[in-house]
C-alpha cells in the first residue's frame, strides 16, 4: 500500500483531529470538465446580489446593503486522478484533509474514477467520495465488486442539480465532523483508559508490596507465637514441676487433684490416694550426704513415674515424701498398684544411684479412698498420711490401707476406718552400702 507507514498515519490523524476542532469545509472536485469545476463552485462557493428591498433600504435610510453568503466550503479542483492524490496527500501531511471527494468516472487519459478513488483511500482511508457518473458509465455491481461496499461511497447521476450537490457535501462534511469527533473522544477515552490502567497497575504493584510485607510479617508473628507457646509452655513446666524429680510440685498436684476429687463425686465414681515415703532418708542424707539424697529422691521418682498408668498422677510432695492419684480406682484395686510400686522401688531405686554402691531403697506406703467418706481433698490426703505413718509404725517398707468397719448391724450404719497390711511381712533387709 502506497503512503505513510502505520506509526506516522496514526501520528498524522491525532494532528488532524487536534486541528479540526473546527466544522471540516474541505472538498476535493475532479473532473477533466473545467465546466463542471465552476459548477461545483457556483454550487458550494456562491454569492448571493442584494435584493430589492435590501438596496431600498439602503437607499432611504443610508443602510449599506450586505451581501448574503450561505455555508462556504473551501473547494479544490482537479482535472486528473494523479493531481488528485497529491493534493490529499498534502493537505493530510498540513493536517487540513479533505472531507468530500467529487470524483468523475472517466477522465481520460489517465485514471479511471475507480482507480483515483482506490488512490485516494490509500493516502486517506476517512475520506468521504461521491462517484459522478452517467447511467452508461459503469453499474453499480461492477462498481462495488472492484472497490467493496463502502459507507463512505454515494453515487451522483449525472446531470445533478445544484440542490443535490449542496446535500451531499453538507451531509458528508457533517458526517466526518461527526466520525471525527468520535474518534477524538475515543482518543480521549483511551488516553483516560491508558491513565487509569497505570493508575491500577501501580496501586496493585504497590498492593502486590504490600501483601507480601504482610505475608512476611504474618509468618514473623507465627514463628514469634510459636515461641511464645513454647517459652509459655517452658515456664508453665517449670512453674508446676519440681525441679530435682521432674513431678509436678505440690501446688500443682493439689490444683490436680482437687480436680480429680470433683470429677469423682460428681461422676460417683471412686478416687484413691497414696502416700509414699522414703524410709530411712536421713540416714542416706548423713551417711552418703545431700548429693546422694538427691539422687536418691530422684530415683523414687523415677521408679514411680515408669510405674504409673496413663490416668495416674505423682507429685512430690514435700523433702522425700510423695503424693500419688489413682483415678476410677476402687479400693480393692489400689493396693496391687501400690504394692507393685514398692517391689519396683526396692528392686531398682538403688541400682540408680550410682554415687553409692550396693544402696538399698525402700519407702513406706499409705492408701485411702474416696469410699471412706472423706468430705475433701485435703481429708482424701490426711486419711493416706495416716495409713503412710501406720506402715512406718509397722516395720517401714510396706504398703499400709485405710479400709472401713461396719460398726453396726447394718451396711448403711456409720462406718469406721481401720489400717490392714498388705505387703507380707518378711525379715526386714537392712539398709546398707
Amino acid at each position: 500500500m502506497r503512503g505513510h507507514s502505520g506509526k506516522a498515519r496514526v501520528e498524522l490523524e491525532r494532528g488532524i483531529i487536534m486541528r479540526h476542532e473546527q466544522p471540516n469545509r474541505h472538498i476535493l472536485v475532479v473532473d477533466d470538465n473545467k465546466a463542471i469545476h465552476d459548477d461545483f463552485l457556483k454550487i458550494l462557493q456562491p454569492q448571493v446580489e442584494p435584493d430589492v428591498v435590501s438596496r431600498t433600504r439602503a437607499a432611504l435610510f443610508g443602510e449599506s446593503s450586505h451581501v448574503t453568503r450561505r455555508d462556504s466550503y473551501q473547494v479544490d479542483c482537479v482535472d486528473q486522478g494523479e493531481a488528485a492524490v497529491m493534493l490529499a496527500r498534502r493537505a493530510r501531511e498540513e493536517g487540513q484533509p479533505y472531507a468530500v471527494a467529487f470524483v468523475d468516472m472517466r477522465m481520460p487519459p489517465g485514471w479511471d474514477g475507480l482507480e483515483t478513488i482506490e488512490r485516494l483511500w490509500e493516502e486517506d482511508t476517512e475520506l468521504q467520495v461521491v462517484i459522478c457518473t452517467a447511467i452508461s458509465d459503469r453499474p453499480w455491481e461492477e462498481i462495488t465488486e472492484r472497490i467493496g461496499q463502502n459507507d463512505k461511497l454515494l453515487i451522483l447521476q449525472k446531470p445533478f442539480n445544484s440542490i443535490e450537490v449542496l446535500q451531499l457535501a453538507t451531509a458528508l462534511c457533517r458526517k466526518w465532523d461527526l466520525a471525527h469527533e468520535v474518534a477524538g473522544q475515543l482518543d480521549e477515552l483511551n488516553k483516560q483508559v491508558d491513565k487509569r490502567t497505570a493508575e491500577l497497575q501501580g496501586a496493585n504493584e504497590r498492593l502486590t508490596h504490600t501483601n507480601a510485607d504482610l505475608i512476611r510479617i504474618v509468618a514473623d508473628l507465627e514463628v514469634a507465637q510459636a515461641e511464645i507457646l513454647r517459652q509459655n509452655d517452658a515456664l508453665e513446666r517449670l512453674a508446676s514441676r519440681d525441679p530435682l524429680t521432674g513431678c509436678f510440685n505440690r501446688r500443682a498436684f493439689y490444683a490436680q487433684f482437687e480436680q480429680a476429687f470433683a470429677e469423682s463425686r460428681e461422676h460417683n465414681t471412686e478416687l484413691c490416694c497414696l502416700m509414699v515415703d522414703i524410709d530411712h532418708f536421713k540416714r542416706v542424707n548423713d551417711q552418703f550426704g545431700h548429693a546422694v539424697g538427691d539422687q536418691a529422691i530422684q530415683a523414687v521418682a523415677g521408679c514411680l513415674s515408669a510405674g504409673l498408668r496413663l490416668t495416674d498422677t505423682v507429685g512430690r510432695y514435700g523433702g522425700e515424701e510423695f503424693c500419688l492419684m489413682f483415678s476410677r480406682t476402687t479400693l480393692a484395686e489400689a493396693p496391687d498398684l501400690a504394692e507393685r510400686l514398692r517391689t519396683q522401688i526396692e528392686a531398682e531405686a538403688g541400682e540408680r544411684v550410682r554415687a553409692a554402691s550396693r544402696l538399698v531403697i525402700t519407702v513406706s506406703c499409705g492408701i485411702s479412698s474416696t469410699a471412706l467418706g472423706a468430705r475433701t481433698p485435703l481429708e482424701l490426703i490426711d486419711q493416706a498420711d495416716k495409713a503412710l505413718y501406720a506402715a512406718k509404725e509397722g516395720g517401714r517398707n510396706c504398703v499400709m490401707v485405710l479400709d472401713p468397719i461396719i460398726a453396726g448391724a447394718n451396711a448403711s450404719d456409720q462406718c469406721e476406718p481401720q489400717v490392714r497390711r498388705i505387703t507380707p511381712r518378711v525379715s526386714p533387709s537392712p539398709m546398707s552400702r
